[in-house]
């Protein structure tokens, strides 16, 4: 039977994947092939023909898109034959790699992360078709594991050799594109410069560049002018569909932020970095109109704005204001810059009120008109905010990434640290709290800590032993054993006594985690070790962020992380449609962005390590950690003449 190689796109999903390879099953198959296949198996008695006979049956099940049969006949060939071992072993090398590639297709489906790390390590292709086969299912093992840089680096060789068919080589493209599209701009950055092979380093640079581009005009001449400059490459051959089909920018963008009362000094940051990003992107074109939602109402600004053609609305910035434009059901797309209160009884965003009934005899209502370029026939609301939830979030995936089982938690009486408290334990996986303390006043951060620890435990025992025996004796007082980590949930100044009295109680071991909230800038020389979590605006600074430091003081200030909302705020303005039609995530200034629940825009931040005084960027470290595929990717990464990299070897 032929193995043709033929990769199924996948739909759409929150986190773009590698697409799977599968048999192609030619048409109208008969189904008799099993049966006879089946029945020649039961009355085999070599191991050898026993094993071949349910291998023809599994291909054609397997064909047939039979999940069921598959894994019953997976089950009979791992079966013990008459020497003991696995009735599959008495295959032949190329016919036991094709069942071990079902059986890794099948607990790919599944999501069986032990089946998956053992067939992985198992793989053995014999010829350059079961190579590249195999190359697709590592690809699609390591994308599922969350480590997109090596799947597209292990997918990215077999489009140099040009052995592929035309449909494969376009799969392939498109799925190498869907793993690039999937890393931050400096991760592509610092891959690029690693490449192997000038056509490798070509597909890091061109992600890089579309990735960082703030337009769908800049990626389109982007992509022009790259594809003109490697008119040989395999991207340039067999264009991924997302390269092919970028939508056109909004003409018309309205910016809602107060630029007067209370909110005024927020509002005016969100807007610079807004402004930055427009004239950075020179759109030429494109016009801008902004709304003080201080000095008006935002039902007034969001009539001005229909009435004015707005093509897309980005704001408001307040919580309440946002609520209330929700219920005005827009007819645009809106990109608020703050996220709806949930519902305490559904635990889920208050939904909005019903669009009105539109009134047929006014034909001159702003609602009546025609979509624009950026809304798809309809309105849509998403909702990017920086909330402290986000970080509470990621420190909790962090956690579980560097395998922390056991923690002590502090946090202070602030409504943010409350908020970050009740999501952070929400999101706790197998991770226990066994210590906690509430810093109320500086003063009081030594006294909580060794509570905590139960440092005051160890010398009340130690009083106890005294009095028992009658005499005094030399101690050194213990802390808790039972602890793999700190995280803080507390202020600058807080953190600042923290670190020293975690020094004093016998905990200068324990790694340190807290939020961007905890780190001002100052004192860093006395949090050696602290593990920040961050926005890439402040670790990571782009061509954007550099051109803007002179003229805008606060983008790298107190305002920096509202100067980054106004940056992402044009960003999403002009690939909104990345997010709500293909799903595809977005490298933003305020963290790798992503289409959640209910319109809620999910931002993966970055991580820093407080290092000689200075925050110094973390490596990434996906959720999701497989031993056998990070040997694989370890093996790859050192030997790119292996077998899966070498179709020819």
């Amino acid at each position: 039977m032929a193995w043709v190689i033929l990769l199924a796109v996948n739909g759409c999903t929150g986190a773009p994947s590698t697409a799977k390879p599968v048999v192609s099953a030619p048409a109208d198959k008969p189904v008799e092939p099993v049966a006879s296949a089946l029945r020649r198996a039961g009355s085999a008695t070599v191991d050898r023909v026993k094993a071949g006979h349910y291998l023809d049956a599994l291909l054609h099940l397997h064909d047939d898109g039979d999940t069921p049969g598959v894994v019953e006949i997976i089950r009979h060939l791992r079966a013990p034959g008459t020497g003991g071992k696995p009735i599959a072993d008495a295959l032949s090398d190329p016919p036991r790699f094709r069942f071990h590639a079902i059986a890794l297709d099948i607990a790919l489906d599944g999501g069986d992360d032990v089946e998956i790390d053992r067939l992985v390590a198992n793989l053995r292709p014999v010829g350059e078709r079961q190579r590249r086969i195999a190359a697709r299912l590592k690809a699609r093992a390591f994308a599922q594991a969350g480590h997109h840089a090596a799947a597209a680096a292990t997918l990215i060789p077999l489009t140099e050799h040009r052995s592929g068919d035309i449909t494969e080589m376009a799969d392939i493209t498109a799925a190498i594109w869907r793993n690039l599209s999937s890393l931050p701009v400096f991760d592509l950055d610092r891959n690029a410069l690693t490449a192997r092979s000038p056509a490798a380093k070509a597909w890091w640079l061109l992600a890089r560049d579309i990735n960082a581009a703030l337009t769908g005009r800049d990626q389109l001449r982007l992509w022009h002018q790259w594809r003109a400059d490697h008119p040989r490459h395999g991207a340039a051959r067999f264009p991924p569909p997302a390269l092919v089909r970028i939508p056109p920018d909004p003409m018309k963008v309205a910016l809602f932020v107060p630029l007067s009362g209370p909110f005024g000094s927020a509002g005016e940051a969100v807007r610079d970095g807004f402004l930055a990003a427009y004239l950075y992107a020179s759109t030429g074109q494109q016009h801008i109109r902004i709304y003080d939602t201080g000095a008006i109402s935002v039902e007034a600004a969001y009539e001005q704005a229909l009435g004015q053609g707005a093509d897309v609305i980005v704001g408001p910035l307040q919580k309440p204001l946002v609520a209330t434009l929700a219920d005005l059901a827009p007819d645009v797309p809106v990109i608020a810059l703050n996220h709806l209160e949930e519902d305490p009884e559904a635990g889920q965003p208050k939904p909005p009120n019903a669009s009105p009934e539109p009134n047929p005899n006014d034909g001159k209502s702003p609602r009546s008109r025609e979509p624009g370029p950026a809304e798809g026939g309809g309105g849509h609301l998403v909702q990017l905010s920086l909330a402290v939830e986000d970080q509470a979030e990621a420190i909790a995936l962090a956690l579980a990434a560097d395998g922390i089982e056991r923690v002590v938690l502090f946090d202070n009486p602030a409504r943010w640290s409350v908020r970050a408290r009740a999501r952070f334990e929400a999101e706790l996986e197998g991770i226990e709290v066994v210590g906690f303390g509430t810093f109320r006043t500086v003063e009081d951060v030594t006294a909580i800590v060794g509570d905590a620890l139960h440092i005051a435990a160890s010398h009340a025992r130690a009083a106890a032993i005294e009095q028992l025996l009658g005499t005094s004796f030399e101690f050194a007082p213990r802390r808790r054993d039972d602890v793999d980590a700190i995280v803080a949930l507390v202020d600058a100044d807080e953190l600042k006594s923290l670190k020293p009295a975690l020094d004093f109680h016998f905990a200068r071991d324990l790694p340190v985690y807290v939020p961007s909230t905890a780190i001002d800038g100052t004192g860093l020389d006395r949090l050696e070790g602290v593990r920040v979590c961050a926005i890439p605006w402040r670790l990571h600074p782009s061509g954007l962020a550099e051109s803007v430091r002179a003229a805008f003081p606060a983008s790298h200030g107190t305002y920096a992380a509202l100067f980054a909302l106004g940056v992402d705020g044009f960003r999403l303005a002009n690939q909104l449609r990345r997010l709500t039609d293909r799903e595809a995530p977005i490298s933003g200034s305020t963290g790798m962005l992503t289409l959640g629940e209910h319109g809620r825009i999910q931002r993966e931040l970055v991580w820093a390590r407080v290092t000689r005084g200075r925050l110094v960027p973390a490596p990434r470290n996906p959720g999701r950690v497989r031993s056998s595929v990070n040997g694989a990717m370890r093996a790859n990464a050192g030997d790119r003449s292996q077998s899966v990299y070498n179709p020819g070897g």
